[in-house]
């Protein structure tokens, strides 16, 4: 009779094991709470590399002298511009840098500064939002639809703080259309 209970239970746990595996841990829990309240802000979240510019020199290059993969995948959680950007140049900026300050705690990746008449002007725009984004954001940067941040989704955050972020993402929406329309107007009026 135990033989039988002992081996109906063997039977149940491989039945049911696996369905206890696919149960979603508590951070994939927090993250699909954080990225559905982004949902809930007009956002959206994709994941998307970025080089790890803290990375140490044996994690950058083999003994044999060969160039290795330091980037990472991050959440980047995407704010819509009201309009497409065609007289704005896309950007990216990132907290630390190897490259060139773009603004005051803000750097190009190396090679990765565009040659724009308009980048300055971009990027003043949206420098207040940028001096008042949380440490978790390591980057930002703007394409002709979207302007999004790099966020590091650690375990304080809440979604309060991603409400907190679409507002100064939504801040910077707005400065880049307005100088978009600025320009567009002012090409106009040139073209009369």
């Amino acid at each position: 009779m135990a033989v039988e209970w002992l081996i109906i239970l063997v039977v149940l746990l491989v039945a049911f094991g696996p369905i206890l595996w696919l149960r979603p841990s508590a951070r994939e829990r927090r993250l699909a709470q954080l990225r559905q309240q982004a949902y809930r802000e007009g956002m959206r979240v994709e994941l998307r590399r970025l080089p790890r510019l803290d990375a140490p020199a044996e994690e950058r290059v083999t003994a044999g002298g060969r160039e290795l993969d330091t980037t990472r995948e991050h959440a980047v959680y995407l704010y819509p511009l009201a309009m497409s950007l065609r007289m704005l140049p896309t950007w990216r900026v990132l907290r630390r840098g190897d490259g060139l300050q773009a603004l005051e705690g803000w750097w190009f990746l190396a090679g990765e500064k565009p040659s724009h008449p308009r980048l300055e002007e971009a990027l003043e725009a949206v420098a207040p939002v940028l001096h008042t984004l949380p440490e978790d954001v390591i980057a930002v940067e703007c394409e002709a639809r979207a302007v999004g941040a790099y966020f590091l989704e650690g375990r304080e955050t809440t979604p309060s703080r991603v409400t907190d972020l679409a507002a100064r993402l939504s801040e910077a929406a707005r400065a880049l259309g307005a100088l978009e329309s600025r320009l567009k107007a002012e090409a106009e009026g040139r073209n009369i």
